[in-house]
C-alpha cells in the first residue's frame, strides 16, 4: 500500500479492524483504501517540429545544471508563459551554438544513423505518445495552453533527448512547469533526468534503427512519460526535504554511475532521487542490484561483447608510464 493511500484510508481501515473484532473472532479483511481521484490536467503542446536528439557530452557538472536556471516564475500570465517558451528555446540555442565545438559535434555522430527516421518523428507524436503512457492518462488533454479549461492543472514540457556514447541508452533531460491553470501566475518548475535502461542486444545501433526508429521512437515516449508522471507525483506529494542524501548507484548506459541524492522511490525497474542541485533523477538499477520485496528477481542477461583490452604490460613497465604521465602533466 502506498503511503498515500494509507494516508487517505488508515483511519477508516482502522475503524473496520475493531468493529469486526467486536463481533466476530476471525473478522474479514478490511476493504482496500480507495484510491486518490487524480485531478484533471493539460499537456501544452509545443511547436510541432521535429524531435530533437544529441550524442551526450560527458561534461561533468553539466547535464542537470543548466536546465534549472530559465526564467522566473513569478507573476508570469500565460502570454508570459509563452514568451518563457520562446526565452528558453533562445537560451539554449544560445547555449548549443556556444558548445557546438569538435566535442560536441564528435558526440552527435552517435544519433547520424537515426537521422531520417527522426526527421519523420515530431513534437506532437512524441506527446502523444507520451500521454497515452502516463498513469493519469485518463483525464490528461493536450491542449493548446489557450484552449486550456481555467479549472484544470496545466502542464508545459521541454524534453531534449541525448544517445550515450556507446549508444547503449537514451537520456532524457526535461524542464517541467506545473501550474493551478493556464492562466494562473503561480507554478512550480522542475528539472528531470530520466536515463533508460541499456539495450541488451550484440548491436544497439541496429536495435535503435530497425523498423523506421521505432524501438528509438517509443523509448523516447516512454521516458518523456515517466518525467511527466515524477513531477507531477512530487508536487502533488512532496518529499521530505529532511530525508538524508547518500550515494546511489545506478547504470548508465554499458557503464555504472554514482550520484549523492535522496532516495524517494525504490520500484522494480528504477529508483528515482533528488539531487544535491534539486533535480529529479529517475534511473535503472546497478547490475547485481537486489530489487525491493515482492519483485521478481532481475533477469541474467549475457554482457555485451565488447573489443578486447591489450593485455596488461609489466608493473615495471606500467609504473614508467604513470610516471611518464605524471611528469608531462
Amino acid at each position: 500500500m502506498t503511503r498515500a493511500a494509507l494516508r487517505a484510508g488508515g483511519v477508516g481501515v482502522l475503524s473496520f479492524a475493531l468493529v469486526a473484532g467486536a463481533v466476530a473472532q476471525a473478522p474479514e479483511p478490511a476493504p482496500a483504501a480507495a484510491a486518490e481521484p487524480l485531478p484533471s490536467w493539460t499537456l501544452a503542446t509545443l511547436p510541432d517540429d521535429p524531435v530533437v536528439f544529441h550524442g551526450l557530452v560527458n561534461m561533468d557538472n553539466a547535464g542537470l545544471g543548466s536546465g534549472s536556471m530559465l526564467y522566473p516564475m513569478a507573476a508570469l500570465g500565460l502570454v508570459g508563459l509563452l514568451v518563457g517558451v520562446a526565452t528558453h528555446a533562445a537560451i539554449v540555442g544560445g547555449t548549443r551554438s556556444s558548445q557546438e565545438s569538435t566535442m560536441q559535434r564528435n558526440a552527435d555522430k552517435v544519433v547520424e544513423p537515426y537521422h531520417d527516421a527522426l526527421a519523420r518523428f515530431h513534437t506532437l507524436e512524441l506527446e502523444r505518445r507520451a500521454l497515452a503512457l502516463t498513469p493519469s492518462a485518463a483525464v490528461a488533454h493536450l491542449r493548446d495552453a489557450r484552449d486550456a479549461p481555467a479549472g484544470e492543472a496545466f502542464v508545459l514540457a521541454m524534453p531534449e533527448f541525448a544517445m550515450t556514447a556507446d549508444s547503449a541508452a537514451l537520456v532524457l533531460d526535461e524542464t517541467v512547469v506545473l501550474r493551478p491553470s493556464a492562466g494562473s501566475d503561480k507554478g512550480v518548475q522542475q528539472v528531470v533526468r530520466v536515463i533508460s535502461a541499456p539495450r541488451v542486444e550484440e548491436s544497439p545501433r541496429d536495435a535503435w534503427g530497425a523498423d523506421d526508429g521505432a524501438a528509438l521512437k517509443a523509448t523516447a515516449a516512454a521516458l518523456m512519460a515517466e518525467s511527466l508522471d515524477v513531477a507531477l507525483r512530487q508536487s502533488r506529494h512532496p518529499a521530505d526535504d529532511k530525508a538524508a542524501f547518500r550515494t546511489l548507484r545506478y547504470r548508465f548506459g554499458d557503464s555504472e554511475r554514482m550520484e549523492r541524492a535522496q532516495l524517494l522511490e525504490e520500484t522494480c525497474d528504477h529508483l528515482v532521487m533528488r539531487t544535491l542541485r534539486g533535480a529529479l533523477l529517475v534511473v535503472p538499477h546497478k547490475v547485481g542490484a537486489t530489487p525491493p520485496a515482492g519483485c521478481p528477481a532481475a533477469p541474467v542477461v549475457a554482457e555485451r561483447v565488447r573489443a578486447a583490452l591489450p593485455a596488461a604490460a609489466p608493473a615495471s613497465a606500467a609504473s614508467g608510464v604513470v610516471a611518464a604521465a605524471s611528469a608531462a602533466s
